[in-house]
Parts: C-alpha cells; sequence; structure tokens
C-alpha cells in the first residue's frame, strides 16, 4: 500500500524534482536539502503513475550503507510493492548481478570469484616474482593503483596508450597484461572488473545492450559528482532508449578525485544529456544560518561549480569559531 502523503512532506523544489518525469534531470543538491528524500519519493511516484514496474527503475548509490537506506525509506512509502526494485544498489552489486548473467561475454563463467585486495596484492607478487622485479622498488600496492586507474578509464590492456615520460607506466603495462590474463585463467575479477566488463558488454553487444536500456525506463544516481568516467561512461549506454536519468549531486562536495571522480561529468551533464532540466535544492534542513553563511561564503572561491545558494528557516545560531593549533 502506497503511503501517498510523501508529496505533502516536500517544498516546492523537491515536490518538482520528483513529478518532473521526462527526460534528463540534473537535482543540484546543496547539503542538508533532503535528496534522499526526493530520490525515494520519486522513484515512489514513478511506481504510483504507473510509468514503471520496480523491476524497470534503476537505483544508483555508492555504498551498501546508502543502498540500504534507500531501500528502507522507499518501503515505508511503498510497503509491499518495494519488493521489485531488484536494480536497487551500489555500481559494483548491480554490475555484479549484470556481469554474472552475461559472464561468458567477458571470457568468463557465471560462478566467477571476485578477489579482494589480499588476494590481488598476492597475485602481483607472484607475477613480479616471475618477471623478476624487485617488489620493494615497485610496490604491489602502487602497481594495482597504476592498473585500477587505467580500469576507472575504461581500458583493457591492449587498449592502454602509457605516457612515454612516465617510466613506471612502461613497466607496469607489460604487469597489467599478466594480471589480467591471470584473473580470466582463475575465473575471477577484481571490483574494477565488474564496472569495466559490464560496460565493455554493453558496448560490444548490442543485442544486450538493447535489452537493459529499453528495460530500464527511469535510472536515478546518487552522489553524481563522485562518478569516474567508467562509470558515467555506463549509465550513458544504459539511459540511450529511454533517457530518464536522474542524477543527484553537488558539486561543491567532490573531493573524491584522487580515486578518479570527475566533476566533469556532474558540470557538463547538460552537454551530454541534451533538453536536461537543472533543478535546485536549496532549502538546508541541517544548519543554523551562521554556519550556512560562513561555508557558502568560503564554498563561492570555488572556480568550476554549478552554484546555488543555501538558505535556511532555523535561526542564526551561535557564531562560529574558528580554533587554531599548533602542532609543538
Amino acid at each position: 500500500m502506497i503511503n501517498r502523503d510523501y508529496l505533502n512532506n516536500l517544498n516546492e523544489a523537491q515536490k518538482e524534482a520528483v513529478l518532473h518525469l521526462e527526460g534528463p534531470l540534473l537535482i543540484v543538491a546543496g547539503a542538508g536539502s533532503g535528496k534522499t528524500k526526493v530520490l525515494t519519493s520519486r522513484i515512489a511516484n514513478i511506481i504510483e503513475k504507473k510509468k514503471a514496474f520496480p523491476n524497470q527503475i534503476l537505483a544508483v548509490t555508492f555504498t551498501n550503507k546508502a543502498a540500504k537506506e534507500m531501500q528502507n525509506r522507499v518501503s515505508k512509502l511503498l510497503g509491499s510493492t518495494a519488493v521489485g526494485l531488484s536494480w536497487l544498489g551500489t555500481f559494483h552489486s548491480i554490475c555484479a548481478k549484470l556481469l554474472r548473467k552475461h559472464a561468458s561475454a567477458a571470457n568468463l563463467n557465471s560462478n566467477f570469484t571476485i578477489i579482494d585486495t589480499d588476494d590481488q596484492i598476492r597475485l602481483i607478487k607472484n607475477i613480479c616474482k616471475a618477471e623478476n622485479i624487485d617488489i620493494k622498488q615497485l610496490s604491489p600496492r602502487f602497481i594495482l593503483a597504476i592498473i585500477d586507474r587505467w580500469k576507472n578509464k575504461g581500458f583493457y590492456p591492449n587498449e592502454v596508450i602509457i605516457n612515454k615520460k612516465d617510466l613506471y607506466e612502461k613497466t607496469i603495462l607489460p604487469l597489467y597484461k599478466i594480471y589480467q590474463q591471470k584473473l580470466t585463467d582463475l575465473n575471477s575479477c577484481d571490483f574494477g572488473d565488474l564496472i569495466l566488463h559490464a560496460v565493455k558488454i554493453l558496448e560490444f553487444n548490442l543485442d544486450i545492450r538493447q535489452i537493459y536500456s529499453k528495460n530500464f525506463k527511469y535510472i536515478l544516481v546518487d552522489e553524481y559528482q563522485d562518478t569516474n568516467f567508467i562509470q558515467s561512461k555506463w549509465l550513458k549506454l544504459l539511459s540511450e532508449k529511454n533517457k530518464n536519468i536522474c542524477c543527484v549531486g553537488d558539486d561543491d562536495q567532490s573531493i573524491y578525485s584522487w580515486r578518479g571522480a570527475e566533476i566533469k561529468n556532474f558540470l557538463e551533464f547538460d552537454q551530454v544529456y541534451k533538453n536536461t532540466k537543472v533543478i535546485r535544492l536549496e532549502q538546508n534542513y541541517r544548519s543554523s544560518q551562521n554556519i550556512l553563511s560562513v561555508a557558502s561564503d568560503l564554498i563561492s572561491n570555488n572556480q568550476n561549480r554549478v552554484g546555488k545558494t543555501l538558505i535556511t528557516t532555523m535561526e542564526e545560531g551561535d557564531p562560529v569559531q574558528l580554533n587554531c593549533f599548533k602542532k609543538w
């Protein structure tokens, strides 16, 4: 039984974001502006209006905790109807599900093993030993970081174009080739492979891409400012048919460039997806006015941003104090 009061608990901007169901939508959500409420209410609205069945909705988050929180909130709104939301989860969990269904397209069996960091390091150490690479000079973790960077850029070993000025890349690329072949031989993949293989399957198998692109009538993505190249490409392929992709994020909270996140995915969203509707959630429900004022003044110095003005109905609150500490 759907709780039909969900729209009454939204402000005007939130309601607009929930009700706008046609075409690409970018929701610029400031801190504490209720973005999770908007995403879950949007799912409820899609199902209530019979725009799509639950299994035709793809809802993507970055962490298992966030996915569970979204599932719980949707369940409160939809009741038993939420059971069919089989494509709500993290990028990696959803790609793993897709990959299991089409493992042969990636030269794997459906019962493939997902190896963890310890297994990766162990495998790289064995490869380095066989190739006479001194791991004291070139650490396994560094090698894996470079390999992961290539995978986040969408490169299989044969697709990598090394930077000739980078001596490490020249040494690591042959190791990447061996590493990837070993994974295939072991019927295994690492976390980077989950998304990379899924993208390659969709990219080079039109029939498979059409199945999923047609099925996912609505795509919702949380924390879009933290997506990397391969994740954004995956979303582009899946939204090819219906183009009803809704991405929520805050360009001022993009702090994961060190692990491959590309803020340009957020800033250039309306260039990639034509006829994009942009809605700003600027009502903050978490902080006092003094905190918002200080934060906004600081953030205004950021150069690459979509821009928004946070407001609050809370009192001014205590003045913000700056404490400086010196390490002796």
